[in-house]
């Protein structure tokens, strides 16, 4: 039996300073991807969409419903829509008239909390 105990106490020893080796050596988790932005619009125009978003909260709008927040830039309209989106989102009553009869030609959709969903 003292033989038996002299031969396992090495291997355990062995055999747990060996996976303690590799836990210190394992990589740490990657970080989650950063958000992609689109590049597309131009600064201005976010900033604009941006600062409007901000005056209408200001007002007590309530962006929870998708309002249109109107015109940021010639050609552009900021509209606020759900995120992810919804098939509500794609109805034309939901989305801002200018873009709709071709006044404008593009538009910056935020979500309620005013992140960037896309532009178009």
């Amino acid at each position: 039996m003292r033989k038996f105990l002299l031969l396992i106490f090495p291997v355990l020893f062995l055999t747990a300073c060996s996976k303690s080796a590799s836990l210190s050596q394992s990589k740490p988790p990657n970080p989650p991807p950063l958000p992609v932005t689109n590049t597309k619009v131009p600064d201005d125009v976010l900033k604009n969409a941006l600062n409007l978003y901000a005056q209408k909260k200001a007002q007590g709008t309530n962006l929870s419903n998708g309002p249109c927040l109107g015109t940021v830039a010639p050609d552009w309209v900021a509209d606020i829509a759900n995120n992810p989106r919804q098939p509500v989102d794609e109805e034309p009553q939901n989305q801002c008239a200018d873009f709709q009869n071709g006044n404008a030609h593009h538009f910056i959709e935020l979500d309620p909390d005013g992140k960037l969903i896309r532009e178009y």
